[in-house]
């Protein structure tokens, strides 16, 4: 009898999940390219473009501190506490705690030096200070590609392009519009014409009538 271990099969299906959804998540982004000819839309694409070769610094920065404080984490606290057993819950906590979780209780009652010592310095290190800092990096660089000019970062071509289609396009519709109410009124004016023909018609047939009724009424007499 053979016996299977499927936890190497789960953990090539759990890569290969998070490898599709990388995959779809650049597909998505690379598709912003395609709204350049919006002027938001390129003006925060250059402000990605411009903030991406020092955010790499900073990412490095980051990811060292997030591991130093994670092999910390899991030499002080994995005993006792199950969000610190492993490499994965730890990481996946301390970005918890940076974006608001806290467990300050449940550090310091496991180690209330060291408890303190660990909470304090991350979350003014990394909560406070990585994070004002990222904020601060993408400011600045907003604020430069602001003062450029506009056409380094926005299609103006394709937005002419598209203006000019849309001119055409209404154009030919006013015209169309203009030739409609024309023939109308044309219409209208002929129908007015033959209703007033029609009665002058009809009073000379009338005048015509009483003179012959006239003229009988003579003879008779």
């Amino acid at each position: 009898m053979h016996t299977y271990l499927l936890d190497t099969v789960a953990d090539m299906d759990d890569a290969f999940t998070m490898l599709l959804a990388s995959v779809q998540l650049i597909t998505v982004l690379s598709m912003m390219e395609l709204l350049d000819f919006n002027r938001y839309v390129a003006l925060f694409s250059a402000t990605l473009g411009e903030t991406a070769r020092v955010l790499t610094t900073y990412a490095i920065l980051f990811g060292v501190l997030i591991f130093s404080y994670t092999l910390f984490s899991m030499n002080v606290f994995s005993a006792s506490m199950e969000e610190f057993h492993d490499l994965y819950s730890a990481i996946s906590t301390l970005f918890s705690m940076t974006l608001g979780s806290t467990l300050y209780n449940d550090l310091i009652q496991v180690n209330l030096v060291l408890g303190r010592f660990f909470y304090i310095t991350f979350m003014l290190i990394v909560f406070l200070v990585m994070t004002n800092l990222f904020v601060t990096l993408i400011n600045s660089n907003y604020d430069f590609v602001k003062k450029q000019p506009l056409s380094e970062w926005f299609d103006n071509d394709l937005v002419e392009h598209l203006v000019n289609k849309f001119s055409v396009a209404l154009r030919v519709k006013k015209k169309d519009g203009d030739k409609r109410l024309t023939n109308d009124k044309n219409d209208e004016v002929a129908a007015e014409t033959e209703n007033k023909e029609a009665l002058a018609v009809s009073m000379v047939e009338c005048k015509l009538d009483d003179l012959y009724f006239r003229v009988d009424s003579y003879y008779a007499g």
